[in-house]
C-alpha cells in the first residue's frame, strides 16, 4: 500500500480540508466586514442560498454561521473594538 493510501484512505479528505479552509477564511471575512453583524450576515447568506437552491452554498455558509456561532468570544473581541 502506498504511503498517500496510509495516510488518507477517504478520497474526500482533500475536499474536506479545502472546505474547511474555505469556512475558516470566509469567517475571518465576515467578522471584518460585517464585524458585530458577521453572524447575521452568514444566516442571511444561507437563506439566500437556500431560497436560490443553491444547496452547496446554502451548507458553505451554515457552516460559516455555525463557526461563528460556536466562537462567540471572536465576535464580541470585534465588538469590543468598535
Amino acid at each position: 500500500m502506498s504511503k498517500l493510501l496510509e495516510h488518507n484512505p477517504d478520497p474526500s479528505y482533500g475536499a474536506d480540508m479545502q472546505h474547511d479552509v474555505a469556512v475558516a477564511a470566509a469567517v475571518e471575512l465576515a467578522m471584518e466586514f460585517y464585524g458585530c453583524d458577521a453572524v447575521t450576515a452568514a444566516a442571511k447568506r444561507a437563506i439566500e442560498a437556500r431560497h436560490l437552491e443553491r444547496e452547496s452554498h446554502f451548507r458553505f455558509w451554515v457552516n460559516v454561521f455555525k463557526s461563528l456561532k460556536s466562537n462567540p468570544h471572536l465576535v464580541a473581541d470585534i465588538c469590543r473594538s468598535d
